[in-house]
C-alpha cells in the first residue's frame, strides 16, 4: 500500500472547501492552454504506437557499445541517421569533428600477491595506456589532499600501485531517496552581472587530477587503482586523458569495490603487494567522429529552433542502455510521434544525437562552435541523459527569466505529473555547452531508477531499461519541444556572467558576508530562545486555550501577545480593531437514528450554526452534487427535512508538498479524488448557491461529514458567512457515522432526531489583529511583515492551527531583538484574527492600511501546523524568484533549516491572500504535512502534537525572511496587475 496517497470515502467534493482548507488552483490546463489538444495526440502517439523499445534493443544488442572514436559508434550513427529519414525528418544528416586518437580496450587482470592472494576484477580507465607486461608493486594509500600535501610522498613511490581514495562503507546500502531531486537544499544562486562564475566542479576535479599525476609520472608510479564505488562486484568507468583524447600518463585502472576495500583493510596491518597486467591499444592518428542531425522543418519561422538532444555514445563496460541508449531513443522516438503526426511547428525542432560526451561534452561543444552563427536563433535546448527513470521534471540550470514560458509550456501535461520545474544547475550533460553561451540549455531531472548502479558499468544493459519510464520521457520531450517552437516568442536569453569583461570583478578569497553573519547570529538566538517559545505555546494553548474569534480568549491572547511583543522592546506594539456581525458560542449538540435501527450519533454544531427548536426528528434527504445546477433537482424538497450535505466520495491525503505534482493541489488536507482539476473559484460559487437554497428551503438541520477518520471531527463555518447566521441549523457528524447514514439511505427511509445548539450575540463587536515593529533604520517606511493568526477553531486549544505560526512569529521578534538587527526597513509583526472564518483580519487589515500598500516589500505567512517549513511559496511571482532565492540561500546552507528551493506554486487558505489580491508579494510556508490533515480543526490539535525543533525551525526562517529582505537594496518586485488578478 501507498502510505502517501490512501483513498477514503467521506463527503462530496464541496466539504474539502468548506470544511477545509481552500487553495487557490489554477485553472483546469485544458481549458486555457493553445497546445493542449495537440499534446494529447503527442501524449496517445507514443503511449499505442511508441517504437522506442525495439530501437533500444536493436541499439543496445545488434550494435552495442559505443565508445567515441569506434566502429560501433559510427554504425550507430549511420542507423539513425536511417531511422530520422525513415521517419520522416528532413535534413537529416551526420555532422563530422574529429578527436586526436581512438582508443581500443584490451585485457586486464590483476591479484593480490601478499600478505595472501586474492583475485582482483578490474577494468583500464579509457585511454590508459597498458602496463608493460605483469607488473608488481607494493601498494601505498596517497592520503594527499592538496598539492602542498604531496611532499611527503617524495621519493616513496617508485614502481609503487597507488590507491588514493578513501573507501566508503558497502553496507548497509544508502538508501536511494527518490525524492531527493525536490526535497535538496537549494543550490547557491548563480552570480550576479559582473561577478566571477560559479566554476564548474569539474574543472577544479580536473586541475586536482592534473597535479596529482605529474607528481605520480615524476615519482615513477607504475599502476593507479581507481575504487569503483558500487556494489555488486560492479566497475566503473571514466577516461584518465588530462587533454582532449590525450594517452593516459600512467597505467589506470577500475577495481570492484569490494577489492578495493580488501586492499584498504590490510594495509591497516602491513604492506600490501598486487600484480596488474593491461593491454590496450592507442590510436596514432586523428579520427573523424559524428553527430548525428535531423529537423522537422518550421512553417512560420523555420530559422529559429527548438532542439532535442541525448548522447548516443557510452563507455565500453556493457551495451550503454541507460547511458545513454535511453535519452538518444526517446529523441527519435519523439521525432518519429511529431513526423507521424503531421504537425507543422511554427519554429524548427531539430534533433541531435551527440557523440564525445562521455569524455567532456566534446560532441555538444564542437555542435556550438560549428553552428555559432545560429546560436541566437535557437529558442532553447533539452536534453536527457540520466537513465531509465521517469522525467520528473526540467532543469532550468539558472534561466530563471524562462520559468513562466516553461510553466506555460508544460501545463497541459497533468497525466504525466511533472514537479515544478527547478532552477538546478548540471554540469553533466550536453545542455551545459548551450547554456554557457547564452542559449537556455535545459535537462531532465529523473527518478534516479538504478542509475547508480548501471552508470558506466557493466550493468548498463537493455534488461535495466523500464519501458514506461522510456516512453514517458520521450512524451516529455515531444510536448516539451512542439509547445515551444509554438510559443509566440523565443525564450528569453539569461545576461551572460559567464565571460566577464575587463571591468569584471577577479575571483577572490570570499570576505565576510556581515547579512550571513547576522543570519547565522539570529539563527542561533532563536535556537537559545526555544524554552522561551515552548513556554509562550504552552501558554497560548493551555492556560489561554481555543480563541474563537468573538470569544474571551481570544481578546484575552490579542491583550497577551501585545503584552509579549512589549516585553521583547519592539516598538509601536498595539491592537487593530476591526469589527465582527456576532460573536457565537458553541452549545452542545447531540443526535441519534431512529430508523431503520437506533444508532447514537456523534455531532458537533457548525460554526455560526443556529439552535434546532430542541430535539427535532425528520426524514434524512441526502445531496449528491457537483455542479449548482445540481442543485435544482433538489428544489422544493427540503424543508422540514434532515439533509446530508453531500454524497461520500473517495477522498486522496496530501503528499508531501515539495513532490505534488505541479499542476496538483499541495493544499496540506484531504481533497477530493478524480481526475478533473480542483478549482477552488467553482467551489466558492457552489457553497454560495448551496447557503442561498438552504436559506430559501429552511431545513430542519443540516449534516455535513467530517473527513477525518477515527471519530475526529472537523469544523468550519459552512453555511455563514460574515459572522451572520447560518442559512440553517448545521452539525459536523462523525465521518463513521455519515458513512453509515448514507449506506442505509440506499436501502430504504432514514428518520433522525438532532438537538443541536449555538448562541449568537445578536450584535457587532471588536476584534483585534496584535501589531509590532522593529523600525527601518534607513526606510522606515518601507515594511517587511511575517504574520500568523491567533485564533483557532474550538474543538481542541488551537495549539496546531494557529498557535504554531503564531509563536512562530513572537520568537522571530524577540530573537531579531535581542541580536540587535537594524534593518533597512522596518519589520512589522502582525498576529491577525477572524482567519478561520475566510482570512477576515487580514482582508481588515489590507482595507484598513489600502495607503501603505505600495510600501510593503513582502509578507510571509506560517500557518500550516507544526511540520517543517520546507521553502517559501511565492504565489506565481516570477519577478521575485531570482532575489528570494538570493534571501533565502542563508538558510539553505544552515544545518537543521536547510530550505529547498523556493516554489512558485499558488496556494490559499491563510493570510498571505489578501496581500496578494492586492499586489502586495505575499508569500507563505511551505511546510511539512506531518498529520496536520487530522489535526487541522479537530480535537486533536493539542499541544502534545507540536514538534518542537521544526517549530524552532519555523521560526529561525521567518525571522532571516524578515531580516534579509528587509536588507535588500530594493523593495520586491509586484506581480504583473493581471496576473496579480487572475490568482483571485
Amino acid at each position: 500500500m501507498n502510505s502517501r496517497r490512501v483513498g477514503v470515502l467521506v463527503l462530496g467534493c464541496v466539504v474539502a472547501l468548506i470544511g477545509g482548507r481552500a487553495g487557490l488552483a489554477r485553472p483546469s490546463p485544458d481549458e486555457k492552454s493553445p497546445f493542449a489538444a495537440v499534446d494529447a495526440r503527442i501524449l496517445g502517439e507514443i503511449h499505442d504506437n511508441s517504437e522506442a523499445m525495439a530501437n533500444l534493443e536493436y541499439l543496445s544488442d545488434s550494435i552495442g557499445a559505443r565508445l567515441t572514436g569506434t566502429p560501433q559508434l559510427k554504425q550507430a550513427n549511420d542507423w539513425t541517421k536511417k531511422k530520422f529519414a525513415e521517419y520522416g525528418l528532413t535534413n537529416v544528416h551526420l555532422e563530422p569533428w574529429t578527436i586526436a586518437r581512438a582508443w581500443t580496450r584490451g585485457t586486464a587482470r590483476a591479484r593480490i600477491v601478499a600478505p595472501a592472494e586474492h583475485p582482483l576484477t578490474i577494468a583500464a580507465a579509457a585511454w590508459s595506456p597498458g602496463t608493460p607486461g605483469a607488473v608488481q608493486g607494493q601498494v601505498v594509500y596517497f592520503d594527499a589532499k592538496k598539492k602542498e600535501e604531496f611532499g611527503k610522498f617524495h621519493g616513496k613511490l617508485k614502481g609503487a600501485v597507488i590507491i588514493y581514495q578513501e573507501p566508503e562503507s558497502l553496507s548497509p546500502p544508502k538508501a536511494v531517496d527518490p525524492d531527493r531531486a525536490a526535497t535538496r537544499p537549494m543550490q547557491q544562486p548563480p552570480p550576479r552581472m559582473g561577478d566571477p562564475p560559479i566554476p564548474d566542479p569539474y574543472t577544479a576535479f580536473l586541475q586536482t587530477a592534473k597535479e596529482r599525476t605529474q607528481f605520480f609520472k615524476e615519482e615513477g608510479v607504475a599502476v593507479v587503482l581507481r575504487d569503483a564505488n558500487k556494489p555488486h562486484g560492479l566497475l566503473n568507468m571514466t577516461d584518465v586523458s588530462l587533454e582532449r583524447f590525450a594517452p593516459g600518463a600512467i597505467p589506470t585502472a577500475f577495481i570492484t569495490s569490494e577489492g578495493y576495500r580488501m586492499i584498504f583493510r590490510l594495509l591497516r596491518h602491513g604492506p600490501v603487494q598486487v600484480e596488474i597486467e593491461m593491454t590496450n591499444t592507442m590510436g596514432d592518428k586523428s579520427v573523424e567522429v559524428y553527430n548525428t542531425v535531423a529537423d522537422l522543418r518550421g512553417s512560420e519561422r523555420p530559422d529559429e529552433m527548438v532542439i532535442l538532444g541525448a548522447h548516443l555514445d557510452s563507455w565500453d563496460l556493457a551495451t550503454g542502455s541507460t547511458d545513454n541508449g535511453t535519452g538518444s531513443m526517446m529523441v527519435l522516438e519523439a521525432a518519429r510521434a511529431l513526423a507521424k503526426l503531421n504537425l507543422k511547428p511554427k519554429r524548427t525542432i531539430r534533433f541531435v544525437l551527440f557523440s564525445g560526451e562521455e569524455e567532456g561534452l566534446y560532441g555538444s561543444q564542437e555542435y556550438v562552435k560549428a553552428h555559432q552563427n545560429e546560436l541566437e536563433k535557437i529558442s532553447g535546448v533539452l536534453v536527457h541523459d540520466t537513465g531509465t527513470g521517469r522525467v520528473l521534471t526540467l532543469g532550468l540550470h539558472d534561466n530563471y527569466q524562462d520559468r513562466e514560458q516553461v510553466d506555460q509550456v508544460l501545463s497541459p501535461l497533468r497525466e504525466l505529473r511533472l514537479l515544478e520545474p527547478s532552477m538546478a544547475r548540471s554540469f553533466g550533460t550536453d545542455h551545459l555547452s548551450f547554456d554557457e553561451v547564452g542559449v537556455p540549455g535545459f535537462f531532465c531531472i529523473q527518478d534516479p531508477a538504478e542509475y547508480r548502479l548501471t552508470h558506466h558499468s557493466q550493468s548498463d544493459t537493455f534488461d535495466k531499461v523500464w519501458k514506461e519510464g522510456l516512453n514517458q520521457g520521450a512524451q516529455v520531450l515531444a510536448a516539451w519541444a512542439y509547445n515551444t517552437a509554438q510559443l509566440p516568442g523565443m525564450l528569453p536569453r539569461r545576461p551572460l556572467p559567464y565571460s566577464p569583461g575587463p571591468n569584471a570583478k577577479k575571483a577572490e578569497t570570499p570576505k565576510p558576508d556581515p547579512i550571513e553573519e547576522m543570519d547565522s547570529r539570529i539563527i542561533e538566538q532563536v535556537k537559545k530562545d526555544q524554552p522561551e517559545l515552548k513556554a509562550d505555546l504552552t501558554f497560548l494553548a493551555d492556560r489561554i486555550g481555543p480563541r474563537l474569534t468573538g470569544s474571551p480568549q481570544l481578546d484575552r491572547a490579542s491583550h497577551w501577545t501585545e503584552e509579549q511583543f512589549k516585553a521583547a522592546g519592539l516598538v509601536n506594539a498595539h491592537l487593530e480593531p476591526w469589527s465582527i456581525a456576532n460573536s457565537w458560542m458553541r452549545g452542545p449538540a447531540s443526535g441519534r437514528v431512529i430508523s431503520p435501527a437506533e444508532q447514537v450519533l456523534t455531532l458537533a454544531s457548525g460554526g455560526w450554526s443556529p439552535s434546532t427548536d430542541g430535539a427535532v426528528h425528520g426524514a434524512v434527504v441526502g445531496m449528491s452534487y457537483q455542479t449548482v445546477e445540481d442543485l435544482e433537482k433538489y428544489r422544493g424538497k427540503l424543508k422540514g427535512m434532515i439533509v446530508l450535505l453531500g454524497a461520500p466520495r473517495e477522498m486522496e491525503l496530501p503528499m508531501n508538498p515539495l513532490t505534488t505534482p505541479w499542476n496538483e493541489e499541495a493544499v496540506p488536507v484531504a481533497h477530493p479524488k478524480g481526475e478533473t482539476p480542483y478549482i477552488s473559484s467553482d467551489y466558492r460559487k457552489l457553497r454560495e448557491a448551496l447557503t442561498k437554497l438552504m436559506g430559501e428551503e429552511k431545513p430542519l438541520a443540516v449534516l455535513m461529514s467530517s473527513e477525518k477518520e477515527y471519530g475526529l471531527m472537523n469544523m468550519s463555518s459552512p453555511l455563514s458567512r460574515d459572522y451572520r447566521t447560518a442559512a440553517a441549523p448545521t452539525a459536523y457528524v462523525e465521518r463513521e457515522n455519515y458513512l453509515q447514514l448514507w449506506r442505509f439511505l440506499e436501502q430504504r427511509p432514514v428518520e433522525v432526531e438532532v438537538n443541536i445548539s449555538g448562541k449568537l450575540s445578536g450584535k457587532a463587536m471588536d476584534v483585534y489583529n496584535t501589531v509590532a515593529e522593529i523600525r527601518g533604520s534607513e526606510k522606515p517606511d518601507e515594511v517587511v511583515i511575517i504574520g500568523g493568526h491567533l485564533d483557532s477553531w474550538d474543538l481542541g486549544t488551537g495549539a496546531t492551527d494557529n498557535g504554531t505560526g503564531s509563536m512562530a512569529v513572537v520568537e522571530a521578534a524577540r530573537a531579531l531583538q535581542k541580536v540587535g538587527v537594524k534593518p533597512k526597513r522596518t519589520i512589522r509583526f502582525v498576529l491577525f484574527t477572524g482567519e478561520e472564518q475566510g482570512l477576515n483580519g487580514s482582508k481588515a487589515y489590507v482595507k484598513s492600511h489600502a495607503d501603505e500598500l505600495a510600501k510593503i516589500s513582502a509578507v510571509l505567512v506560517h500557518d500550516s501546523g507544526t511540520g517543517k517549513v520546507l521553502t517559501v511559496g511565492l504565489m506565481g511571482n516570477y519577478g521575485a524568484r531570482e532575489t528570494i532565492d538570493r534571501a533565502l540561500y542563508p538558510l539553505a546552507k544552515a544545518p537543521g533549516v536547510e530550505l529547498a528551493e523556493p516554489s512558485l506554486r499558488t496556494e490559499g487558505g491563510t493570510d498571505h491572500v489578501p496581500f496578494d489580491e492586492a499586489g502586495v508579494p505575499g508569500f507563505w510556508c511551505v511546510q511539512d504535512n506531518v498529520d496536520y490533515d487530522k489535526t487541522h480543526h479537530s480535537q486533536a490539535d493539542t499541544l502534545d502534537r507540536v514538534r518542537w525543533d521544526d517549530l524552532m525551525e519555523g521560526a529561525q526562517v521567518l525571522a532571516v525572511f524578515a531580516y534579509n529582505v528587509a536588507e535588500l537594496p530594493e523593495m520586491l518586485p509586484r506581480k504583473p496587475a493581471r496576473a496579480a488578478r487572475s490568482a483571485q
